[in-house]
């Protein structure tokens, strides 16, 4: 028997790898994966985004800076409702990012997400990353 807490490493498992913004079909797999109201917690941001088209929008915008970025998993944990994971990704500005203009200049950092998930659904999300070194590789700082 699947514990619950496997079956909510297997949702996040395939968010991480199927909903990644460069992933041809992330925004199918972002429908079936997240509930319509999921709230977003974008590098300890003042104010969450809610909602799924929300996220679809700011997630497209974040990828169109990086348009070759990937990730690699290093680490994953999960225990009741929550998954935590922690990637490497790394990618070349080309494209806008975050009103940054494109630099052509690689970047890599780790980063950590974790997801919390009711009902086989993503519901709220935090992801953190050193914002601050990612505009130092850029030059931007």
């Amino acid at each position: 028997m699947v514990t619950l807490t496997e079956q909510n490493k297997s949702i996040a498992m395939r968010f991480a790898q199927d909903g990644w913004g460069t992933n041809p079909n992330w925004k199918q797999t972002w429908d079936e994966l997240m509930s319509a109201d999921v709230v977003y917690h974008f590098n300890s941001t003042a104010e969450p985004i809610v909602g799924l088209e929300a996220n679809k929008a700011f997630n497209e915008d974040l990828f169109q800076g990086f348009p070759d970025i990937h990730q690699a998993l290093e680490d994953v944990i999960a225990e009741g409702d929550k998954v935590v994971y922690r990637t490497t990704i790394q990618g070349t500005h080309t494209g806008q990012f975050l009103g940054a203009a494109p630099t052509g200049k690689p970047v890599k950092v780790n980063d950590f997400t974790l997801l919390r998930i009711s009902n086989h659904k993503i519901v709220e999300w935090w992801y953190e990353c050193n914002l601050l070194e990612v505009m130092q590789q850029l030059g931007l700082v």
